[in-house]
């Protein structure tokens, strides 16, 4: 029990609501105070299939399109996000890619919004990458895709033996990825090796290796194939999460941040002081961001990389509904779902509906966001 953590989540509430004055006195900060009411108000007077618009002098009703409310849901859901399918589960493998971000060279991304889960892991000089899992829907491109990392091989061994894409890698690396593929880990699917044209270059994106691109419905083809089980268990909110603006997560080369958007009801993703847009102009966001306090140690395979060790149990915390809730995780096997517990009762947590990131940090390194610093990041 990380008894520091517990204690800050308990003052968590009250700078919130201090925040929210400060913000509703500062020009950047209006549309996030505008917005949460305006959402407030609308709820309340919203039933299952039409919300109702009130007026000083008239009152109309507007039809909208019916939505499924995944709390009631009874049917199948995607595995990777817990949203309900009307369709059925698709019998489709999941895909795990590997995406550059050490630095501008790798932006913009394309079909980072797409994934189910996002891991994000430390790589050399304190930048990270990407590890995207596909499931539920494709991109039609995939990119920059570059190279393996030992980390990559246990962090999708719960995925039932998925397909992994990624652009080579060096000799080590390599050997430990064609030992996890002979023990059933996941299917191997190089640049280096695969001929189905799945894999090509985009001069456009700039020079090698940031030029790497993915097809992944040509990659996976339509044969059907097993699909993953869940790897994390979706649900209510807990009843300790208490209100936050956002996490902070700074290394000594990169500082990531998620803001909460009452808009859209996601967390907002900015890296190194901007908004992470798309290829498509469009800020990159999530229902999750779960942060995953590990250890880091040097691969066996590269001495120059940090190996994220995610298995075992340490402490975190998982940011959902715009609020945030201190949780120990636990995965003592690589084939095994993460499991996650409340700092302050013990039970089991739940993530929302829709799509995860997961930060893969070191212990000091991430922080809440303050008032000023929400304040900042909106203007």
């Amino acid at each position: 029990m990380n008894i520091k953590k517990n204690c800050e989540l308990k003052r968590i509430f009250f700078i919130a609501t201090l925040g929210l004055l400060f913000l509703a006195s500062c020009g950047g900060s209006e549309k996030i105070a505008t917005e949460a009411t305006t959402t407030s108000s609308s709820t309340s007077l919203s039933t299952t299939s039409s919300t109702l618009a009130v007026t000083t002098t008239t009152q109309t009703v507007i039809a909208t399109t019916t939505t499924i409310d995944p709390e009631d849901w009874v049917g199948p859901r995607h595995p990777l996000t817990g949203l309900p399918t009307s369709e059925g589960i698709i019998p489709r493998p999941a895909l795990a890619v590997k995406i550059g971000n050490n630095d501008i060279n790798s932006l913009p991304h394309e079909g980072l919004a797409e994934a189910d889960i996002v891991y994000e892991a430390l790589i050399e000089a304190g930048k990270t990458r990407f590890l995207g899992i596909y499931q539920s829907s494709l991109p039609d491109r995939v990119a920059p895709v570059r190279s393996a990392r030992s980390t990559d091989i246990s962090l999708i061994g719960n995925l039932s033996n998925p397909h992994f894409a990624y652009w080579g890698s060096n000799e080590g690396v390599g050997v430990e990825v064609e030992e996890a593929e002979r023990s059933g880990t996941f299917v191997r699917q190089s640049a280096e090796t695969n001929s189905s044209g799945a894999f090509s270059r985009d001069p456009s994106r700039g020079n090698s290796p940031y030029d790497g691109v993915l097809n992944p419905a040509y990659l996976i083809g339509d044969i059907p194939a097993l699909a993953p089980t869940a790897v994390f268990d979706y649900g209510a909110l807990p009843i300790s999460a208490v209100p936050t603006f956002g996490l902070r997560w700074e290394t000594e080369g990169r500082v990531v941040e998620y803001l909460w958007d009452q808009q859209s009801l996601k967390w907002q993703r900015f890296q190194d002081g901007s908004p992470m847009n798309d290829s498509n102009g469009i800020q990159l966001d999530s229902e999750n961001v779960l942060l995953l306090y590990v250890d880091y140690s040097r691969s066996n395979a590269d001495p120059n990389s940090p190996q994220a060790q995610s298995t075992g149990t340490g402490d975190g915390w998982l940011l959902r509904n715009g609020k945030i809730v201190g949780i120990t995780w636990d995965r003592q096997f690589e084939a095994l779902k993460w499991s996650l517990y409340d700092d302050d009762t013990g039970e089991a947590v739940n993530l929302d509906y829709g799509r995860t990131w997961v930060a893969l940090a070191q212990l000091g390194e991430a922080s809440l966001l303050t008032p000023t610093e929400a304040a900042v990041l909106v203007k």
